[in-house]
């Protein structure tokens, strides 16, 4: 007995491969809605006129741009690893909402907590320069760079260009 191969009920929607014959316009409406709805958490007439598309248009594509808009609202973006120049810079300035992470680094409750350590220290030493607290604080960013997987070569250049940055204090 030979059986028969039934449909699943949990087959996925199948959505056109990239729009291949729509109009131009049509896609560059879609990226124009994705936009605005970002903006202004909606879309408008108006706001497609001002934009630069004609009514013409508006009528004849605006149903399948929204349509196209939804199915492709959701973007992937992916961040750039810190370079040398980048991890310089962010221990320069010690924001606590941007610790320098290298490529393979993840921010980590260790990592975040070890970088508000040092952002603490860097600004107690503003507040209060004397040759303990820069000490103090080039000890907290050699802890936190040390957990980073980074070459020594990168983490001894990182220390050298912050201390030479911080300004000299004498006792």
């Amino acid at each position: 007995m030979q059986q028969i191969s039934r449909p699943s009920s949990h087959n996925r929607p199948a959505f056109p491969d990239a729009f291949v014959e729509t109009h131009p316009r049509c896609l560059e409406m879609s990226e124009a809605m994705r936009d605005l709805y970002a903006v202004s958490g909606g879309v408008k007439a108006e706001d497609l006129i001002r934009a630069g598309f004609t009514s013409s248009e508006i009528v004849e594509f605006r149903d399948n741009a929204a349509r196209m808009a939804v199915l492709t609202s959701t973007k992937q973006l992916t961040f750039r690893p810190d370079l040398l120049e980048d991890m310089i810079e962010k221990a320069r300035h010690a924001a606590p909402n941007r610790l320098p992470l290298p490529a393979d680094a993840e921010p980590t409750r260790g990592l975040i907590q070890a970088w508000g350590e040092y952002c603490a220290a860097r600004g107690a030493f503003l507040l209060d320069p004397w040759p303990g607290q820069r000490e103090r604080c080039m000890a907290v960013l050699s802890s936190y760079l040390e957990s980073l997987p980074i070459f020594p070569a990168i983490r001894n250049s990182v220390l050298h260009a912050v201390e030479a940055a911080m300004p000299q204090v004498t006792q």
